[in-house]
């Protein structure tokens, strides 16, 4: 998002993981912490990361060198704990499938790759975009360094699994979306997030953006009063062009 220089928060071509890709997701979703004999497991945090003196959340997060899976997974739960319902799987869902259709319309349009990065790392780390988990100002960035509770973790990595394998993109939903496989949903908004500046985007009148309106009550996204997202008004001009 330009989006998400606030509260706000709003992508590398589509992922499709081969055997490894998949054997790792598996791992990643059902890991658990051995415990004594008769005891329930315990499913696993991923690694706690602290920034050195003068480094950036980016800089400590990219040299574990993570996986696509849980780099996206990290971001996940961090925005997800800055928009105040972080029990909700939709948000979860919404945000990570946010940031895959920025990794996607990148992938195919050196105009999108301008504005929102190259692949999932450049898209999360492109500066005044997703700074709930990103800047070093914000509280929710020792979320996105420490995911501390499993339960949560467990849903920002289910969200981050299917956003990558790319199937039933809930925002593809235009005429033009359906053809070329993308969504042009590329930004979002937080109303009740404590970073919040009002109920409404500072974006909510562009003429390039247009918010796609409350989704369906029995759909896989949160409901408007949760995160408001935004479709492009035109794809970009260059989509398919090298």
């Amino acid at each position: 998002m330009n989006a998400l220089q606030l509260p706000l928060s709003f992508r590398r071509p589509p992922v499709h993981p081969g055997a490894i890709g998949k054997l790792l997701v598996a791992v990643l979703l059902n890991a658990t912490l051995p415990l004594a004999a008769g005891d329930e497991p315990v499913p696993v945090t991923p690694a706690c990361l602290t920034r050195g003196e003068g480094e950036t959340t980016r800089e400590a997060v990219l040299k574990i060198q993570p996986p696509e899976v849980e780099l996206l997974a990290r971001l996940t739960y961090a925005e997800a704990s800055s928009t105040g319902f972080q029990d909700d799987p939709r948000v979860y869902a919404g945000i990570a499938w946010g940031v895959m259709n920025r990794v996607r319309l990148s992938a195919v349009s050196a105009t999108a790759r301008r504005d929102y990065g190259s692949g999932v790392a450049g898209v999360i780390f492109k500066p005044q975009q997703f700074n709930p988990a990103v800047s070093l100002k914000s509280p929710f960035s020792r979320d996105f360094l420490c995911p501390r509770d499993a339960g949560r973790w467990t849903l920002a990595q289910k969200a981050a699994c299917r956003a990558l394998e790319a199937a039933d993109n809930p925002f593809i939903q235009t005429p033009w979306e359906h053809k070329q496989g993308l969504s042009l949903v590329v930004n979002f908004y937080y109303p009740q997030s404590v970073q919040a500046r009002g109920p409404l985007a500072p974006w909510e009148a562009s003429q390039t953006l247009r918010f796609i309106g409350d989704p369906s009550a029995d759909g896989n996204l949160p409901s408007a009063d949760r995160i408001r997202f935004y479709r492009l008004a035109q794809p970009p001009g260059d989509v398919g062009r090298p």
